[in-house]
């Protein structure tokens, strides 16, 4: 796990987040891989700002995840890479017992991230997310 912390803000040290990192890295290119931690970076340095309360693992999970429907893996696919991606961190975090509320957040993050206007109306993690992914 990278151990760099930026105002505060690190990549949360855990198991999920651990494996999230995995996966991502087995599965984008390193310039997607790098994006999105820079989009984690920017929403919790944005949510920190603001004074938002946030679940670190959640928003990790849905900056790493946010643009995963852009890889090969996607290009024959019907929906929208966002929906993709929104359903495959689904997929993930239901295999590693995440609580269906959690994964929810998430889900939505992912699947709003490109929708401004919206998202800054809803949890934190969903917010940031968006916030994040405009930023970088």
């Amino acid at each position: 796990m990278n151990a760099t912390e930026i105002c505060g803000v690190a990549i949360p040290d855990s198991s999920i987040a651990r494996n999230i990192t995995k996966f991502i890295r087995d599965t984008e290119s390193d310039m997607l891989f790098q994006h999105s931690t820079r989009v984690y970076y920017w929403a919790a340095l944005l949510g920190q700002r603001k004074g938002l309360t946030f679940d670190a693992e959640l928003l990790y999970a849905a900056a790493m995840f946010h643009d995963i429907g852009i890889t090969p893996h996607y290009h024959a696919s019907q929906l929208r890479f966002e929906v993709d991606g929104a359903n495959a961190a689904r997929e993930f975090l239901r295999s590693h017992g995440i609580a269906e509320t959690e994964v929810e957040k998430v889900w939505l993050a992912i699947a709003l991230h490109t929708t401004p206007g919206i998202p800054e109306h809803m949890q934190p993690e969903v917010a940031l997310v968006q916030a994040g992914a405009g930023w970088t």
